[in-house]
């Protein structure tokens, strides 16, 4: 009879058993000129030759979005605000990663060269992101998971760059194959929970993406989405800000930014970016909200970031705020470890 068991056991696992996909791609950060303008560009490139990411003028600093390919040595970006194509970027790029050629506006009256690299002064400026994701419909309903993972470039093998990959997911590896392994066997648990539990609908997301990086620190902003049952699904944007020099983790709670959160003129300039696109009905309280202990860097400023739920109803979502460095910068500490970005 223990026999009987244990083989049926066995077949279970076998019959459950699912590999996910695995799909790379790779994170740069490029210093360079567009003309004689330097420019700071955060680029993706997968699997698939596909380009994706933002750049911005560094004495603009107007985050502008990038999307095309590489084909063999050649490519071309299209680059847009709001979902609006203003200019494009065609050339060439080496071995080294050495981007070099024309940018042309949209409407083709102004065109300047440019050129952008890795910048080897920073001590990070190339990330793997290894995504592991397994989709599956059957007559019992829907299985989706998708999740990414996170190993820094270090070829200095500094510790402090370990401790953040080591910290940013939950493979706790920097090994390829490892990670890999972990993120596989993660999924593979979902879905045998979810096939023997027979639920209609699964859905589990992880999106890892760099928010921002300087010489200091670097901030990752991971989006999660689950799925398992009910009428909507939950999720959040979570910052993981770190200090380079040690991988420590910084910018957990406000009060390492903020002098007082409670400050008069911060709040009503706080209220007045909340209102912006919302009315003062839309939210629960909207005279006892306070300054949100979650929070990110991004190019152009600080991003005030409040879950579903915790200010306004699930239909208004995620709601995020951003002071320009310049807006913020009265309100904060003057021992922050964050105040260099205000200089």
């Amino acid at each position: 009879m223990k026999k009987v068991i244990y083989i049926f056991l066995l077949f279970s696992s076998l019959v459950f058993s699912q590999n996910a996909e695995i799909s790379k791609k790779d994170f740069y950060f490029l210093k360079g000129n567009i003309g004689t303008t330097p420019i700071s560009m955060y680029l993706y490139i997968d699997d698939n030759n596909n380009l994706t990411g933002k750049y911005y003028y560094d004495t603009i600093k107007q985050v502008i979005s990038l999307k095309g390919s590489i084909n063999g040595n050649t490519f071309h970006l299209d680059e847009s605000i709001n979902d609006r194509i203003i200019g494009s970027l065609d050339g060439e790029v080496s071995s080294e990663m050495v981007f070099t050629g024309n940018w042309v506006s949209a409407d083709k009256n102004n065109t300047f060269s440019f050129s952008f690299s890795l910048d080897n002064n920073y001590p990070i400026n190339k990330i793997k992101i290894i995504n592991a994701k397994l989709n599956i419909k059957d007559d019992n309903g829907s299985f989706e998971s998708s999740r990414d993972a996170v190993i820094i470039e270090n070829n200095k093998n500094a510790k402090a760059i370990n401790r953040i990959s080591l910290d940013i997911d939950e493979t706790k590896s920097i090994n390829e194959e490892n990670i890999m392994e972990t993120l596989n066997n993660l999924i593979s648990s979902q879905y045998n929970t979810w096939k023997e539990t027979i639920n209609d609908k699964f859905n589990m997301q992880r999106n890892i993406e760099v928010s921002y990086i300087d010489e200091n620190i670097i901030s990752f902003s991971l989006y999660n989405y689950s799925y398992a049952g009910g009428v909507h699904g939950i999720y959040n944007v979570q910052p993981n800000i770190y200090l380079i020099s040690t991988g420590k983790r910084i910018g957990l709670s406000v009060s390492e930014l903020i002098d007082d959160v409670a400050d008069i003129d911060l709040i009503n300039l706080m209220r007045t970016k909340l209102t912006r696109n919302m009315s003062e009905s839309d939210f629960f309280d909207f005279d006892s909200i306070t300054l949100s202990d979650t929070f990110d860097i991004t190019p152009t400023g600080i991003k005030f970031i409040w879950p579903a739920y915790k200010i306004s109803d699930y239909a208004h979502g995620i709601i995020e705020i951003e002071f320009r460095y310049s807006e913020l910068k009265p309100f904060v500490k003057e021992d922050s470890v964050f105040m260099y970005l205000f200089e």
